[in-house]
């Protein structure tokens, strides 16, 4: 899940390790490719191609593969507290609060290299975390990410129940990512996050 106003953009891509290699756009285009096509699903010279760095440099920058997904899914936790914490500066009542952060999120789950590929974290992590400690922990501590700032959020913006109401507005973000994947379309999801604030802001 994404939240906030920091917006992600697709590195250029060239062949061979650039003369300013610079490891944020590399561990962009790794994660880019694999939240579209899984961990798994996701070979080295597919990884190489989406990188711009053939497969030694990749190795040398990264080790392997199950290291560069493992990097790509802590870059994401670190992108999740940046973009929460721009929408905590924006400082909005409730109800613009979650509309914000709702329309900002399906626009991402939207995106992705070839079709609309949800978030790396519940969409591929999950697929792993049943068999790799490692994979297991980092999907924790995403998911962690998202109860704690979304509760911060509500409680900043007036509710009551913030406590009660983020895990149930995270598990609605949850699921529209699964939907996005699904091929739902944007404006079906807009009337879910819509049911959702209406619940959550009255």
């Amino acid at each position: 899940m994404r939240t906030g106003t920091e917006t992600e953009r697709t590195p250029k891509r060239t062949r061979g390790r650039p003369p300013g290699f610079d490891r944020e756009t590399v561990l962009h285009a790794a994660g880019q490719r694999f939240r579209t096509h899984g961990f798994a699903a996701t070979s080295l010279d597919e990884l190489a191609e989406a990188t711009g760095l053939n497969r030694p440099s990749l190795y040398a920058a990264f080790g392997d593969k199950r290291a560069l997904y493992l990097a790509a899914l802590a870059r994401t936790e670190g992108w999740l507290v940046r973009s929460f914490a721009a929408l905590r500066e924006a400082d909005l009542p409730l109800r613009a609060m979650l509309e914000r952060m709702f329309a900002f999120t399906i626009d991402v789950y939207l995106s992705g290299e070839r079709g609309p590929s949800g978030c790396i974290a519940l969409n591929t992590a999950t697929a792993e975390a049943v068999t790799d400690p490692e994979i297991r922990a980092a999907l924790a501590r995403i998911l962690a990410i998202e109860d704690r700032e979304i509760e911060a959020l509500l409680a900043q913006a007036g509710d009551a129940a913030a406590a009660a109401h983020a895990p149930v507005v995270a598990a609605v973000l949850h699921s529209l990512s699964i939907r996005a994947r699904a091929g739902e379309s944007k404006a079906a999801m807009a009337e879910i996050a819509a049911s959702c604030v209406a619940m959550v802001a009255g």
